[in-house]
């Protein structure tokens, strides 16, 4: 958190409306199951959409044991920045719950975002508000997203971002309000150690979880491999894309398709088992015009489940992984394949950076921790922006921001 709280002026109970286009089950909402659990003193709905796609699987909206969620429809597209709620159930919440919070789970700059601003200036005025926002790549965007994005900094009291790469955006592009970094979390119950070890001599399962996208590095990993050809080794790929017909042909080209499986893309439940069958994950994301690693949610399923994890020095992906496993230079095929085959031959390796990738996990990212820093930041937005002491920057920083003119990550088109 980027500010300690002075002094406590706001009195229980608080009054929550998350609003979230992809808070569509009890396991994309564990953030939120967490912090209720938490703090009773925390009266919380969710509205979210009725459908979306994530990761590749339509998933639906369904009810929560804990707490109401409403479900609404949306309009206009299916990007994710440029659509739009069916506003009716919104206004409705806003009228029944009188939230004293709006938790807005989107980038400054989207459609929705705008129309939620508009439907609280006039049903809700006296709400505040905190942006949830992932954006680390800098980019002006054209008009009138810009003045959108201008807006929204305008009218929000705080903003949080799941890393420090997001920061530098926010300050590069003036938002000097009150930010809290609050990372994504973890169920380590559901992502846990598997029992037993590889047998001496078997190969070693190297495993890729994720969009298989431009800039997720799928050519760098697939080169890598190759080089590694004489090596003992097999693959597990989670996920599917439009680079997959790339890498598939990078490995056929050495004759290593056949020692890759294929998942195509799964749903959430069934990741956990598919960690238990690799010896180790890669998170080789390139930068892009388009994509720098915001987060990497995986990282920390991964190293919830027990895997030493090998990635790229893109965006936020060595702040996330720290000590607990190895960091090659984006791009670099034998960088990469240099640390695939230490971390394989390597079982005393493995083992210290599995351990430190749990503790790390369970000191940080697991859903209860990241729900007290949630509860905390609430409070201190409630109780008013002069009790943060505002984040010192270096003369000069915000010189470090990727600015980009072309589209960014999940810009609009």
């Amino acid at each position: 958190m980027n500010g300690q709280m002075k002094t406590e002026t706001f009195q229980s109970p608080i009054r929550v409306l998350r609003i979230a286009h992809a808070s569509l089950t009890p396991a994309l909402r564990q953030r939120e199951r967490a912090l209720v659990r938490l703090f009773p003193d925390v009266k919380l709905e969710v509205i979210t959409t009725t459908r979306w796609r994530e990761a590749g699987v339509d998933v639906d909206a369904v009810e929560d044991d804990l707490f109401p969620v409403i479900k609404t429809r949306p309009l206009l597209s299916k990007h994710i920045q440029l659509f739009a709620y069916d506003p009716r159930p919104i206004i409705s919440a806003l009228r029944r719950h009188r939230p004293q919070l709006i938790d807005l789970n989107h980038e400054p700059y989207s459609i929705a975002c705008a129309e939620v601003l508009t439907l609280c200036k006039w049903f809700a005025p006296r709400a505040l508000i905190t942006i949830q926002t992932c954006q680390n790549i800098f980019h002006q965007y054209p008009l009138p997203f810009r003045w959108l994005e201008r807006r929204a900094f305008r009218r929000a009291s705080t903003a949080s971002i799941c890393s420090d790469t997001v920061r530098d955006v926010l300050l590069a592009k003036g938002f000097a309000k009150p930010v809290g970094v609050i990372p994504f979390g973890v169920d380590v119950d559901s992502f846990s150690p598997a029992r037993g070890t590889r047998a001496a001599g078997e190969p070693s399962t190297i495993g890729f979880v994720g969009r298989m996208l431009p800039g997720k590095g799928l050519t760098i990993l697939g080169k890598a491999l190759a080089q590694l050809r004489s090596e003992k080794w097999k693959a597990i790929v989670v996920g599917d894309g439009p680079e997959r017909e790339e890498f598939e042909s990078i490995l056929r080209a050495d004759s290593l398709l056949d020692r890759v499986r294929f998942t195509g893309a799964v749903s959430f439940d069934q990741v956990p088992a598919l960690y238990h069958q690799m010896d180790l994950l890669v998170v080789p994301t390139e930068t892009t015009d388009r994509i720098r690693e915001q987060f990497g949610r995986v990282i920390v399923e991964a190293m919830a489940s027990g895997l030493p994890v090998i990635g790229s020095t893109c965006g936020a992906i060595p702040e996330v992984i720290a000590d607990a496993g190895l960091v090659f230079a984006e791009g670099d095929v034998t960088d990469l394949a240099n640390a695939i085959k230490r971390m394989s031959s390597d079982a005393a390796l493995r083992e210290q950076c599995a351990n430190r990738g749990r503790a790390r996990v369970e000191e940080n990212y697991s859903w209860e921790c990241v729900a007290r820093q949630t509860y905390e930041f609430f409070r201190q937005t409630l109780a008013g922006a002069h009790i943060f002491e505002q984040p010192q920057f270096a003369r000069g920083h915000s010189a470090q921001v990727r600015r980009l003119d072309r589209e960014s990550e999940n810009a609009p088109a």
